[in-house]
C-alpha cells in the first residue's frame, strides 16, 4: 500500500484530499480489487480465499489503518454476501461468487428511516406471487453502497403479520431489474467517512424471480442475525486498525516532539497515557484473535462472543483515542497538520463503528437474552463438569478446523468455551512457577488481579442467573449494566487464556506479562474493583513499548522488515 507519508494512492495526503472533497474512493477500491481483496469474502469451497477468519480480519484491519472510508466501502461486500453463504442455494452462491470476483460489490439493506434497528418493524414488502416470485416495494435508508453497488441483499416483509418468521432475505440485482422499478436516493452527508456511499434505495413493485429469495421464505430474520455474528467481529477489526494508526502517530509525536527541554514521552503523565493506550490495543487484539479462532472451533457460540467484541472493542478504543488526543495536544484537532491530520480523521471516523451491525445497546440486549444459559454454564464450570477448555482455541500453533457455516446458531445453548475454562485459568495463574515463569512481582500482581476477578465473576454470574424479565422485550437498566459487566468478564477470560496458551512459545513483553497485569486491572475496574498499577510496571511497559513499536516504518522496505520480524 506504499509509504503513508508519501504521495501514493493510500498515503495520508491522498486519503485526506478525497475526504475533504467527500469523494468516493473508487480508485482505491479498484486497486484492492486488482490485488484480490474480494477473494477473501468468498469461501474456499466456491473458489475464493476465505478459509481463516483471522486472515480476513487482519486484512480489513490493515486497510483500516490507512482509511476507514476505503475499508468500509470495500468490506461491505462481505456484509452483503454473508447471508448467501449461510442459507443460499448452490446456484446463488456460485453466481454471487462470480460477480464478486469480477469486481462487483453487494450491500445489505436492513434499516429504514422510520424504524432504525427495529428490524421486526420494517415495512419494505416482498409480496409473494405464484412460483415463488415476488414484488418488492418500500424504501431502505442509510445503506452503505445503495447507489453504487450493483447487488443488494434486502430484508423484506413476506408475511403481513410480521414476527420472526415473517421476513425474507432477497437478492436484488440492479443490472437485471426492470427500468423504473427502483430509485436510488441521495447520498446522506455524514460527520465521518465522508466519501462513503451512505444513501438509500426505493423499490416500486420491482419484480424478483424465485432465484432471488435466499433460503426459505420467512427465514430472512434468522439468516441476517447469523450473518451479523460474523460482521460484528469484522467491525472490531476496523475499529482496531484505526486505533493502531492513531496510536502510532501519537507515539511518534511523543518521541520526537521536545517541550520544556525534553521529549513529550519523557513527561510522566504522557508516558502513562501511551502505555495505557498500548495495553488497550493488546487487549483488543487478544479479543479479536480469540473470537476469530472461536468461529472455527465453536461457531455455535458466536452469538455471545461477537456481541462482547462488538460492544467492548469500539467502546474501549474510543476512550483510548481520547486519551491519546491529550498527548497530541492541539495537533489532534487540526485537519492538515502532523501527518495530514490522520489522527483526527481516525478519531472522527471510528466513532461510527459502534453504530454498525447492531448498536452497543442492541448487542447488550442480545447478551441479556442469554443470561440464564450463561449462568448455568458458569455453575457447571465451577463444578468441574465441563470438558471443553478454550486453550486449544487460543493456542496459535493449533491449526484451525474448517469453518462450518451451517453451525451458526441464534443462541449458544449454554456452551461458552471461554467462560467454561475461566476457573481453570484462575488455577493456572495461582500455581505459576518453575521454568519460564514471569518475574515474581508480576506473578504476585497477576494473582491479585485474578483473585479479584474471580470474586467479581462469581458474584456477577449468580446475579445474572437470578434476573427475571417481565417480558422478552422489557429489559431493565440493571440488566444492561450486568451485560456490560459480563463483557468485561469474558474479555478477561479471552485475554488471560490467550496469554496462558502462548506465553511458552513467545518471549519479550508478551511473555513477561506486565501488559496482562495492566489489562486485567482495567477490566477489574470495569467490574467496580479499584486497583492501581505501580509506577515500576509503568516504566517497564514504557521501555517495552519503545522497543516494540519505536516509530512508524515509513518506507515499503522498512515495513516489510518489520512484518518479517
Amino acid at each position: 500500500m506504499g509509504d503513508p507519508l508519501g504521495e501514493g494512492l493510500f498515503s495520508y495526503a491522498r486519503r485526506a484530499e478525497e475526504d475533504e472533497c467527500e469523494q468516493y474512493p473508487l480508485e482505491a477500491l479498484q486497486w484492492l480489487d486488482r490485488w484480490g481483496m474480494q477473494q477473501h469474502y468468498v469461501p474456499v469451497s466456491l473458489g475464493g480465499a476465505l478459509s481463516d477468519f483471522e486472515v480476513l480480519f487482519s486484512l480489513v484491519r490493515t486497510i483500516s489503518r490507512r482509511d476507514l472510508t476505503v475499508a468500509i466501502s470495500h468490506a461491505v461486500s462481505f456484509l452483503g454476501s454473508a447471508g448467501v453463504w449461510i442459507a443460499g442455494s448452490q446456484e446463488q452462491k456460485s453466481g454471487l461468487a462470480c460477480r464478486l470476483f469480477a469486481g462487483e460489490r453487494v450491500s445489505l439493506a436492513l434499516t429504514e428511516r422510520n424504524h432504525g434497528g427495529d428490524l421486526l418493524s420494517i415495512e419494505t414488502d416482498a409480496h409473494l406471487q405464484k412460483q415463488d416470485c415476488c414484488l418488492l416495494t418500500g424504501e431502505k435508508w442509510l445503506i452503505n453502497g445503495a447507489t453504487r453497488n450493483s447487488l443488494i441483499a434486502v430484508l423484506a416483509r413476506t408475511n403481513p403479520k410480521g414476527g420472526p418468521r415473517g421476513f425474507s432475505l432477497v437478492l436484488f440485482d440492479k443490472l437485471a431489474a426492470t427500468p423504473g422499478s427502483f430509485e436510488c436516493l441521495e447520498k446522506v452527508r455524514t460527520l465521518g467517512v465522508r466519501g462513503s456511499d451512505i444513501s438509500g434505495i426505493r423499490f416500486q413493485q420491482a419484480a424478483l424471480g424465485p432465484s432471488a429469495i435466499v433460503g426459505d421464505p420467512g427465514e430472512g430474520f434468522e439468516v441476517v442475525l447469523k450473518g451479523l455474528q460474523l460482521t460484528r467481529l469484522l467491525c472490531g477489526a476496523i475499529s482496531l486498525g484505526a486505533a493502531e494508526t492513531a496510536f502510532q502517530v501519537a507515539l511518534d509525536f511523543a518521541l520526537e516532539r521536545r517541550v520544556y527541554g525534553r521529549t513529550v514521552f519523557e513527561i510522566p503523565e504522557c508516558r502513562r497515557l501511551l502505555v495505557e493506550a498500548w495495553v488497550d490495543l493488546l487487549l483488543c487484539d487478544s479479543l479479536l484473535t480469540a473470537s476469530a479462532r472461536s468461529l472455527h472451533f465453536a461457531p455455535s457460540e458466536a452469538s455471545v462472543h461477537s456481541s462482547v467484541v462488538k460492544y467492548l472493542v469500539p467502546q474501549l478504543l474510543e476512550h483510548t483515542l481520547k486519551q491519546l488526543s491529550v498527548v497530541l495536544g492541539a495537533r489532534y484537532y487540526l485537519r492538515d497538520e502532523y501527518h495530514c491530520g490522520i489522527f483526527q480523521r481516525m478519531m472522527r471516523d471510528s466513532s461510527l463503528i459502534s453504530l454498525f451491525d447492531g448498536s452497543s445497546v442492541v448487542n447488550l440486549y442480545s447478551l441479556t437474552t442469554q443470561f440464564k444459559a450463561l449462568s448455568r454454564c458458569w455453575e457447571k464450570s465451577l463444578s468441574g463438569s465441563m470438558s471443553s477448555p478454550s486453550l486449544p482455541v487460543c493456542e496459535l500453533s493449533v491449526p484451525l478446523p474448517e469453518f462450518a457455516w451451517s453451525d451458526l446458531s441464534l443462541a449458544g445453548g449454554g456452551q461458552n468455551c471461554f467462560l467454561e475454562s475461566l476457573p481453570c485459568s484462575f488455577e493456572a495463574v495461582r500455581s505459576l512457577g518453575g521454568h519460564n515463569c514471569p518475574p515474581a512481582d508480576v506473578v504476585s500482581a497477576l494473582q491479585q488481579q485474578v483473585g479479584m476477578l474471580g470474586t467479581a465473576a462469581n458474584t456477577l454470574m449468580k446475579e445474572i442467573g437470578s434476573i427475571n424479565f417481565a417480558s422478552p422485550h422489557v429489559v431493565t437498566s440493571q440488566a444492561f449494566d450486568k451485560a456490560r459487566d459480563y463483557c468485561a468478564v469474558e474479555a478477561a477470560a479471552m485475554t488471560l487464556q490467550m496469554w496462558l496458551a502462548n506465553r511458552g512459545r513467545e518471549n519479550g513483553y508478551f511473555a513477561d506479562g506486565q501488559w496482562l497485569v495492566q489489562a486485567l486491572t482495567r477490566l477489574n475496574a470495569c467490574l467496580g474493583q479499584k486497583t492501581n498499577l505501580n509506577d515500576a510496571f509503568i516504566e517497564i511497559l514504557a521501555d517495552q513499548l519503545t522497543q516494540s513499536c519505536g516509530r512508524m516504518p515509513y518506507s515499503p522496505s522498512e515495513s516489510a522488515a518489520v512484518l518479517a520480524a
